[in-house]
């Protein structure tokens, strides 16, 4: 083996190994994540089978050879497993198991299948692998974490060189006479391998990064108990309605007589009640509202292009349904009312706090007209 291509089988072995040890790293923080795992077995599975070519025999030939393609297959089909898993998708065993299987019975029958028959073949399964991988990291684009790009773009640039190769052995055919034929086509297979294993791994570790620091912004955007956007998360999004325009309605919602709930019940029956709540609203509503617990008992919405007199109708069957599920949890059996103002931007308020006010004063109105109604902010 020339000096050129053992330096770069050698590199990827040891890019492979470090990244393995980088993806542990990663793993020791993140021990749910599975996809950790199924890319460190990747790695030392491609790291394995490059140390196998690199003690290839000078024909090329020989168990090594067997293992060596083998072992590339089956790590590829762990990579598409990591992308499974890290797109939450499950990741069959039996789907990464069979294309190695596979590849192994080719070497077993070399009466049936030569030289470049193998050559085309586990080019071609190497090259399915790679686009597939380079799928499952472009389906779930819509995230747009930029290091999602870098992984499509490494894998998409994988599956090419296998192409090219595969293409190679078509025309040749049996001019092949080796195992591993080493020409320029090698040579440039295995320094875009070479890219591919670094980019790639950098780019699976960003990625995580990306997509780690998202949750956490999510979740500091969030109500813990009822899983809504928390006051902080509803005022930017009321903020970026009023810069906008068009029209759209707040609410504000209030459970009535919470205390009692607490002191009759327990405080874990009024938590069941504020989850039951939050369900029913979000379960009324649109999915293009925007649903937010702002206070102890106190809710709020967003409805996007509605009018005053629809928003109005809309919020009383949410107080209807609220009205009409049984609460059970922790001993207990009973049912809340609500009672909520609405305003509509329409009405020539053109500033949060002008429109929160507004929204709370027809709260105020229907709390002291009885409550379990719902009431509009004056014109």
């Amino acid at each position: 083996m020339g000096m050129n291509i053992f330096a770069l089988f050698a590199a990827n072995a040891v890019i492979l190994a470090v990244t393995a040890l980088a993806f542990f790293a990663a793993w020791l923080g993140q021990r749910h994540a599975r996809y950790w795992l199924s890319w460190i077995v990747a790695n030392l599975l491609l790291a394995a089978s490059m140390l196998c070519v690199l003690f290839l025999p000078d024909d090329r030939g020989g168990p090594l050879i067997v293992v060596a393609n083998t072992l590339l297959v089956l790590g590829m089909g762990f990579r598409w497993r990591a992308a499974r898993e890290f797109g939450r998708r499950p990741g069959l065993l039996a789907v990464v198991l069979a294309p190695a299987l596979f590849t192994a019975s080719l070497y077993a029958v070399p009466t049936i299948v030569g030289h470049w028959q193998r050559l085309v073949i586990v080019n071609g399964v190497m090259m399915l692998l790679s686009a597939a991988v380079c799928y499952e990291f472009f389906r779930d684009r819509q995230d747009r974490l930029p290091s999602r790009y870098g992984l499509v773009a490494a894998y998409g640039i994988l599956a090419l060189g296998f192409s090219i190769r595969l293409g190679q052995g078509l025309v040749l055919n049996s001019d092949i006479t080796g195992y591993l034929p080493e020409d320029a086509m090698l040579l440039a297979g295995v320094f875009a391998g070479l890219f591919h294993t670094t980019a790639s791994g950098a780019f699976a570790l960003s990625l995580a990064y990306e997509r780690s620091a998202i949750g956490l912004r999510e979740a500091a955007l969030r109500d813990p108990l009822t899983g809504l956007h928390n006051r902080r998360a509803f005022e930017d999004a009321l903020r970026r309605h009023l810069a906008e325009g068009g029209d759209f309605a707040i609410v504000i919602l209030d459970i009535d007589h919470f205390k009692v709930v607490n002191d009759r019940y327990g405080h874990m029956a009024g938590d069941a009640a504020l989850r039951a709540c939050a369900e029913t609203i979000v379960g009324t509503l649109r999915a293009s509202d925007l649903v937010a617990r702002i206070g102890g008992e106190e809710f709020a919405a967003i409805l996007p292009r509605i009018s005053a007199a629809d928003a109005l109708e809309v919020i009383g069957r949410v107080r209807e349904a609220v009205a009409a599920r049984d609460i059970v949890g922790h001993g207990a059996a009973f049912r809340i009312t609500i009672s909520g103002g609405v305003a509509h931007s329409s009405s020539g308020l053109d500033h949060m706090d002008k429109l929160m006010k507004a929204a709370d004063a027809g709260l105020y109105r229907a709390k002291t007209a009885g409550r379990n109604r719902i009431e509009q902010a004056a014109a």
